[in-house]
């Protein structure tokens, strides 16, 4: 597959981005950088972590000026795999492909981390091969991580099930009354209404391998890759069926 990472003056995380597809998971993955008009037909879209343009207003703010936006919007309107990771998150929502705004820290103070998320959709092309009952232990890097939403975003995203991921503790219980950073709901990822776009403020690239102290973004990066024939296990599913084909005609003889 091909795997186009964009880049804006500030995007510190697209070569971990570019890392982890290429490297590990064995993808076409190259850069688009955000005075492009075009995103070159890639299979998937990555928004990087990093501080876009320095992180000057707001994180996010100033990417809407840049020629690749269009290219990126309309990607998004198409139903195509897209996610923004950190600070990718934030310039989604900036752009207003997805809803809501990332606030800063409640402890005002850059949070460099691992924290414990449990899966909330299982459902979506990012999220079919995750186990609902999983914790997964993932870094942020961040000064703005807090999701915030106003009443009616946050009804919607509950009721349609758009919600990807929540923090929670070791038992993966979440703390509706007090989560973790403040982050409104628990959220820590969302999903877009069709599901093909999800922001997360963890990053998985940074968790893909035993030497980086985490595998766990490895099953959310490789979901796509996966497709929906395949299960985590490697199997192709169509197997199966002709398999099952098989003991059919066994049982008509």
């Amino acid at each position: 597959m091909k795997v186009a990472v964009v880049v804006f003056p500030g995007s510190g995380g697209a070569a971990d981005a570019v890392y982890a597809y290429s490297e590990v998971l064995g993808q076409e993955a190259y850069t688009v950088w955000h005075q492009e008009e075009t995103l070159g037909d890639p299979d998937i879209v990555v928004i990087p972590g990093g501080s876009a343009f320095g992180d000057y207003l707001r994180p996010g703010a100033l990417t809407r000026g840049s020629p690749i936006v269009g290219a990126i919007r309309k990607y998004a309107r198409d139903d195509r795999p897209m996610i923004g990771i950190g600070n990718g998150f934030q310039i989604l929502c900036e752009l207003e492909v997805l809803p809501g705004v990332l606030l800063q820290n409640i402890s005002s103070s850059f949070l460099n981390t691992n924290t414990f998320v449990c899966v909330d959709n299982d459902r979506s092309m990012w999220t079919r091969h995750l186990d609902p009952e999983e914790l997964l232990s993932l870094p942020m890097s961040c000064y703005c991580g807090r999701y915030y939403a106003d009443k009616r975003t946050l009804k919607d995203l509950e009721e349609q099930g758009h919600i990807a991921f929540r923090f929670c503790d070791l038992d993966g219980d979440v703390d509706l009354d007090n989560p973790f950073n403040g982050s409104v709901n628990g959220i820590a990822g969302i999903l877009n209404r069709h599901e093909n776009v999800l922001g997360m403020i963890h990053h998985p690239e940074r968790a893909v391998e035993d030497l980086m102290g985490s595998v766990d973004g490895y099953a959310i990066l490789q979901s796509i890759v996966l497709g929906d024939t395949v299960d985590l296990s490697g199997r192709d599913l169509d197997d199966d069926d002709d398999d099952d084909d098989d003991d059919d005609d066994d049982d008509d003889d």
